[in-house]
């Protein structure tokens, strides 16, 4: 992760809808439990050139279990014009 993860300030973006919540686990751990108002796309998906439908210049929030999936994920979604895509690690890192 290069930025300091502020949690308060990234739920405070998502609430307004000036981010989003990418949520890049599996279906059935997104089923599991997940955070209010994510999207679920994995990076098996994202791999395979499925991408979030969202405009590629908003701010996305990439997270999974630990972090190495978000990692992987946000590299990925740069390389197809997500400009503002940041690695916000595991979920836990979000979690209020």
């Amino acid at each position: 992760m290069n930025e300091k993860i502020d949690v308060n300030k990234i739920h405070k973006e998502v609430d307004a809808g000036k981010a989003y919540l990418l949520d890049v686990r599996s279906k059935e751990e997104f089923a599991e439990f997940s955070l209010p108002n994510s999207i679920n796309l994995s990076v098996e998906d994202i791999q395979y050139g499925k991408v979030p439908t969202v405009p590629r210049d908003s701010k996305i929030y990439v997270y999974c279990m630990s972090g190495a999936r978000s990692e992987k994920a946000v590299s990925l979604l740069k390389l197809m014009d997500f400009t503002n895509a940041v690695n916000a690690g595991g979920i836990i890192n979000l979690v209020r």
